[in-house]
């Protein structure tokens, strides 16, 4: 997997977090974590993270919650992923090999490194708000 937990749990928080942002409301990690059935101490320390590296907001108090301010939803996914993990994943080996590379190949090295670069580029290219219209428009889900 590409993606560690916490980066997965991450994206799927802020896209929760997009669909509900035009009601200019806050929501509770205890809301989202039951919404998208993820471990609520957990995705707690995820959204912090989050916040503050920039990507989202939170208030606190009786009326607070995290949410995402309008101009992050142009931010380009990949951006969630450096802010959770950093970009390592991106350039390492799939079989976690110190010394995998071109010239010193492992077995799967052409075929993970074609399938991770891909997803660089798709996450480097898209958007917070292209992942949130594919839902709305019902091509996309982030919770069954």
């Amino acid at each position: 997997m590409i993606l560690s937990r916490s980066a997965s749990y991450g994206l799927r928080a802020v896209l929760y977090l997009s669909l509900h942002s035009e009601k200019d409301e806050r929501y509770g990690v205890k809301t989202v974590a039951k919404e998208l059935n993820l471990p609520e101490s957990y995705l707690g320390k995820v959204l912090q993270n989050l916040v503050r590296k920039g990507i989202i907001s939170s208030v606190k108090g009786p009326r607070g919650g995290f949410y995402i301010k309008d101009e992050n939803l142009l931010r380009p996914v990949i951006d969630i992923i450096e802010a959770i993990d950093g970009l390592g994943h991106f350039s390492s080996c799939g079989l976690g090999l110190h010394e995998c590379s071109d010239e010193n190949p492992c077995p799967i090295h052409s075929e993970y490194g074609a399938l991770r670069d891909g997803l660089f580029k798709v996450l480097s290219v898209k958007t917070i708000k292209d992942f949130k219209q594919d839902i709305e428009e019902g091509r996309a889900v982030i919770s069954l």
